[in-house]
């Protein structure tokens, strides 16, 4: 886990947000798991979830102070880049939605260089 993370294939790098707050996590779809952490997975689709070609992951530490984001192949076991693909163009779009959402939520900011 890190501080700073950075999409496969995407330029922007995001942090946790200094305001963040457990209720939001949990508003936003993040699941406590059995260590303390909180995932989230959201399947980034077209037409159907269930058929989803990939999904953003997310993992917050328990302390709220580490993060982890990556986009993965339906399987959740490879690092998938949608940004080179043309045809993926609204799979970005998603991704660029849940992010804006949460970054709203004050969950996550964007890093300047």
């Amino acid at each position: 886990m890190a501080n700073t993370v950075v999409i496969n294939g995407d330029g922007r790098k995001f942090t946790l947000s200094p305001d963040l707050k457990l209720y939001a996590l949990i508003d936003a779809g993040f699941v406590k798991t059995s260590r303390g952490n909180f995932n989230y997975e959201h399947p980034l689709y077209n037409d159907s979830p269930y058929n989803a070609p990939t999904k953003l992951k997310m993992t917050i530490d328990k302390n709220l102070s580490h993060l982890t984001m990556v986009v993965t192949d339906r399987n959740g076991l490879q690092k998938v880049n949608i940004f080179k693909n043309k045809q993926l163009a609204q799979t970005v779009e998603l991704l660029d939605y849940i992010l804006k959402d949460l970054e709203e939520r004050k969950i996550i900011i964007p890093v300047k260089d």
